[in-house]
């Protein structure tokens, strides 16, 4: 009998983990409010959802030119990596430890829905 759970563990220990399932447009929203709000705001203008107070202000995620210069690289790594990272302000977090791949990637299409 021990001999078999020592096979199954092993046996789950080499098994390939299946993909995560796609994040929705609902779901990335959901997301964006609880993670990124308190500081970009709801609609990613600093406005509406922003907390103030000890929320540091940051610039607005739904300036058409400038959002239009950034690459979704860009977006992506700066929600990954934290933005002192990547120059930005340092009370930015990294969430590449906190989100999957997919959840970060449908958070930088949501971001891209503000200036639509």
């Amino acid at each position: 009998m021990k001999l078999s759970i020592t096979v199954l563990v092993m046996l789950f220990a080499v098994m390939p983990v299946p993909a995560t399932a796609e994040v929705t447009p609902g779901q990335a929203r959901d997301l964006f409010d609880q993670m990124c709000a308190g500081c970009h705001g709801f609609r990613g203008d600093g406005g509406e959802g922003h907390r103030g107070g000890f929320s540091p202000h940051v610039g607005t995620l739904a300036d058409k030119e400038y959002m239009a210069q950034v690459p979704d690289e860009y977006i992506y790594l700066i929600i990954a990596k934290g933005g002192a990272f990547m120059g930005k302000i340092a009370t930015m977090p990294a969430w590449e430890k906190r989100l999957s791949e997919d959840q970060m990637q449908a958070l930088v299409k949501h971001i891209r829905t503000f200036t639509q």
